[in-house]
């Protein structure tokens, strides 16, 4: 049995700043082990945090799976345990392909505006001077408000499905899982599982919306099935708008923290879609990859693992390795080159990674130009209690004229 790693992901000092302990796991120079408990019957995890190797584990398909029902026990298999992230090509491929349209150039260019136009309406509710949390009115509503229209979801139905969400994260966070979490796991993947059934089934869905979509790829094409749809619908309610999220609270943070490159910004408005590159590095949404599992011996990182054993690629060290990146705990809304990972790499990367910078740029482009001071109020925000994401709970911030 490997020694487990001594740094402690389940920490409080953790949750606040977990870069200590990657620049920990970097130093010790070869992967380190975390013992878990997971139902799929593995034991633990190799963490890899150099970006060299998180991006090879992260492109790999070949040696590395991502099929998590081969290891669920018969019976047990949830969509959840189908749904596009755990899936390999070419199944992975025959089902990406069907709703990629959805996420294309043009989808989301067609977008903006009605983009800007909810992003307006929310900066028009805050009022200046007052406290505001900044997570609960904006960094929440904005994704969930786009992400219902992107499904078919009655937008007043999104916030259940944040709590459901929430739920299932937690669940699933192997470093921070309780009884108690993977409880409510359960329960949550079986209501919000009921819920898509039920609104797959009425095939009443807004035109456009993803549910329409699939079910007009059903009717003249016979696929996906009802299983592969609600799996597909699972995945853009967990991945439609966690990330965006994190990402509009967390940058947000940047900015407040580093008031310079916030007047960068604002005297260079044309450097926002480098600004958002370096927020999506600096505090990255994601922070470790999803579930990935050696086919046969593997060699990376200077170890050679065995078959069967599952492997983390730690997305928010590797997009710190000073190897990469010089400078990595500078925040610099201008860096160049800025090949970072937090949007996964290879035939996995986020398909919503153009829709999540569009709602980012759009957004601090009109935050920063409605506002000339945003305040923050709280020296130290309220991180959400998770490893696997990593974003705020709440904001308290003050906007000013």
């Amino acid at each position: 049995m490997p020694q487990p790693t001594s740094i402690d992901l389940s920490s409080e000092d953790f949750i606040r700043d977990p870069y200590p302990a990657y620049r920990q796991l970097q130093a010790a120079g070869a992967p380190q082990w975390l013992p878990h408990v997971d139902r799929t019957g593995t034991e633990g995890i190799w963490l890899f945090s150099h970006y060299r190797d998180v991006a090879r584990i992260l492109r790999d398909t070949q040696d590395i799976s991502k099929d998590l029902s081969k290891l669920v026990p018969a019976g047990q298999v949830t969509a959840f345990d189908r749904m596009l992230l755990n899936l390999d090509p070419p199944e992975h491929t025959r089902l990406r392909a069907m709703i990629a349209p959805l996420f294309g150039v043009r989808r989301i260019a067609n977008m903006e505006a009605e983009i800007a136009d909810n992003v307006a309406t929310l900066i028009a509710r805050i009022e200046p001077g007052k406290t505001v949390d900044f997570m609960a009115e904006f960094a929440v509503a904005l994704p969930l408000g786009v992400v219902a229209r992107i499904i078919g979801v009655p937008s007043r139905d999104m916030p259940r499905l944040r709590v459901w969400t929430d739920h299932l994260i937690s669940g699933f966070d192997s470093a921070r899982s309780s009884d108690e979490a993977r409880s409510r796991l359960v329960t949550s993947l079986g209501e919000l599982t009921q819920y898509l059934l039920e609104l797959i089934a009425a095939d009443n869905a807004p035109e456009g919306s993803l549910i329409a979509h699939l079910s007009e790829l059903r009717a003249d094409l016979d696929e996906p099935d009802t299983e592969e749809t609600l799996g597909l619908c699972i995945l853009m309610v967990l991945a439609g708008h966690e990330t965006t999220v994190n990402l509009l609270g967390s940058g947000l943070l940047c900015l407040l923290r580093f008031p310079d490159q916030a007047q960068r910004l604002r005297d260079d408005p044309a450097m926002m879609n480098t600004a958002v590159d370096e927020m999506l590095r600096f505090e990255s949404p994601l922070q470790r990859g999803t579930y990935r599992i050696t086919q046969g011996r593997y060699k990376v990182g200077g170890v050679v693992l065995e078959p069967g054993q599952q492997v983390s690629a730690v997305i928010g060290a590797a997009n710190r390795d000073p190897d990469e990146f010089p400078d990595p705990d500078v925040f610099d809304v201008g860096r160049r080159p800025n090949r970072h990972l937090a949007f996964g790499k290879g035939v996995h990367k986020c398909l919503g990674e153009r829709l999540a910078r569009a709602e980012a740029r759009i957004a601090f482009g009109q935050l920063l130009a409605r506002f000339g001071e945003i305040e923050m109020v709280d020296e130290a925000p309220c991180w959400q209690d998770k490893t696997l994401f990593r974003g705020l709970r709440s904001l308290a911030v003050r906007f000013r004229e």
